[in-house]
């Protein structure tokens, strides 16, 4: 029944899109082989919040899957390249000038600078990386390269990639700048005298003794290679791969049948999987997913400091928010900034809503069946909206929590109905004070002087609050729109004059709700207040 449901949805959401592809993808494999989904991080710095797309999207891809095949095993790994030489020191690194002593080396061989609490750099944003993905409730596993490597797990790979190394670089060099095609290599030396990774050249290869003569005389970003020169085994973590081949390599060996990347990495996956085919092997599936765009419509750079990290979508929004974002349709470019935050809120309370009224089917062709958590609540009951909440606090002119939450419960008494209504509401407030606290309250400009004309059609409307304290959402909203009817050509411009005078901005809430939210009386006292 689970996989009748499933299919019947298919066509509608796209990890089921994504899910029937690499059924038949592996529909020869034996039972007992697992379907191996992966992803990849780099901790050379931060998980960010592209890091939880990677991790995610291949996540909603695999319960698809299972919901089509509930017998087949399936494998989901993230794959850690502590192998990559370091090669800047992030900004948020404490004592960047003794990290910096370390640039070119593996980041799993470069002492831990924040404050040594792990065996490395790597192992210091491995640990963060965990933590960061712990309120997600994501099943992966995690697998190290430099554990990959030191192994041997590679080593029959690698001879390989020697063997044929001249095929190799017979299909990356053509892609690269004409100034770095005659020097490239497929491997990079560690150099056992300095324990630099990115400044070694290949000089010779033997495959025949799986080793490779090498100069450690490379120069980059303010390092540069000892001089070392010698001859020396590309086995047992004694010498990495270049990315692209990298990449073929974890493909080849781990028998990957599905990966997402971004589009810029779509000519990447092709070379790549090139050279996985020249190794024997087949590359994976791929989805090729789009980027995030700032408020301008520039891609996200956390390099030069757009975008929004999760630790603010956590502070300004529950996880699931973050959770229905990610899953929305990854070939469409989204903005993705902080103003941004409160319409993702209301897109998913209204899903929530919608999810709560359907029955099971309707429930599985929602994105929430992809999204909600043990502890997420599976009703909301209220006509309460985020963007309502956000400005609720600049009119009431309090941040205090259980004043506001008074507000909330005499507007709408459903708010405390039920359970998990009120807790999510709870949340959704304690949300709407921090982004008000941290982004509003700081930026706020001087408060708006109504010119004379405006006086007096804002004196009117707070003399009609005050004397219906009252009416409803639908009834202040037609009194301020006939009372526009009386001062202007179009009733309408008579909105941003209230906007500006009570919220110091253009645009809000629907006003009749906003209104009757923070009641009539409150309103009108602070219409008063601004006139003087």
């Amino acid at each position: 029944m689970a996989s009748e449901t499933a299919g019947s949805v298919s066509a509608e959401l796209w990890p089921y899109d994504e899910a029937r592809r690499l059924s038949a993808r592996v529909a020869a494999y034996p039972a007992e082989r697992a379907v191996v989904l992966q992803s990849g991080f780099g901790p050379s710095g931060l998980p960010h919040l592209g890091t939880m797309g990677e991790v995610l999207r291949p996540s909603y891809v695999r319960q698809a899957f299972l919901r089509l095949q509930p017998a087949r095993a399936t494998r989901f790994v993230v794959f850690i390249d502590d192998m990559d030489g370091l090669r800047k020191v992030p900004e948020s690194t404490p004592g960047r000038e003794e990290t910096a002593r370390y640039l070119g080396w593996p980041v799993s061989r470069i002492p831990d600078p924040f404050g040594g609490c792990h065996e490395s750099f790597a192992g210091h944003m491995i640990a963060l990386l965990e933590e960061f993905l712990a309120p997600v409730e994501v099943e992966y596993e995690l697998l190290r390269s430099s554990a990959m490597y030191g192994s041997g797990r590679f080593d029959e790979a690698l001879r390989l990639i020697l063997a044929r190394h001249r095929e190799i670089i017979g299909i990356v060099a053509p892609t690269l700048r004409e100034e770095n095609r005659a020097q490239w290599s497929p491997f990079m030396p560690l150099c056992p005298q300095c324990g630099q990774i990115n400044s070694t050249l290949v000089t010779a290869y033997y495959p025949e003794r799986g080793t490779v003569g090498f100069a450690c005389e490379r120069s980059f970003g303010g390092a540069r290679g000892c001089g070392y020169t010698g001859e020396q085994s590309v086995l047992g973590g004694r010498a990495k791969v270049q990315w692209k081949v990298d990449w073929a390599l974890r493909w080849l060996v781990l028998g990957v049948d599905y990966e997402m990347y971004g589009k810029d990495l779509i000519d990447s996956a092709e070379v790549s999987g090139r050279i996985v085919r020249l190794l024997g092997g087949a590359p994976p599936l791929g989805f090729a997913f789009e980027m995030y765009l700032d408020e301008e419509g520039h891609k996200v750079s956390k390099s030069i400091g757009r975008g929004v990290t999760v630790e603010q979508w956590r502070r300004y929004a529950p996880i699931e928010v973050l959770k229905y974002f990610l899953m929305l349709n990854p070939r469409r470019a989204r903005k993705l900034f902080l103003e941004a935050i409160p319409q993702y809120v209301d897109d998913y309370l209204n899903a929530l809503r919608e999810w709560q009224a359907g029955g099971e089917e309707a429930q599985a062709r929602s994105p929430l069946a992809f999204v909600l958590q043990r502890s997420s609540a599976r009703r909301f009951n209220s006509t309460v909206g985020f963007a309502l909440m956000m400005n609720l606090v600049p009119a009431v002119g309090s941040d205090d929590a259980e004043l506001l939450w008074r507000y909330l419960e005499t507007y709408d008494p459903q708010i405390t109905a039920d359970r998990e209504t009120e807790a999510l509401a709870r949340t959704l407030m304690a949300c709407a004070i921090n982004f008000y606290r941290d982004l509003v309250q700081p930026t706020q400009p001087r408060q708006y002087t109504p010119t004379a004309a405006e006086r007096e059609q804002l004196a009117r409307l707070a003399e009609w609050l005050e004397g219906h304290g009252a009416a409803d959402a639908e009834t202040i909203e037609r009194t301020i729109y006939d009372l526009g009817r009386t001062y202007y050509d179009k009733p309408g411009k008579i909105f941003p004059v209230i906007y500006r005078t009570l919220l110091g901005q253009e645009r809000g809430p629907r006003l009749g709700a906003f209104i009757r939210l923070a009641t009539p009386a409150k309103i009108a006292e602070a219409l008063r207040a601004r006139l003087g």
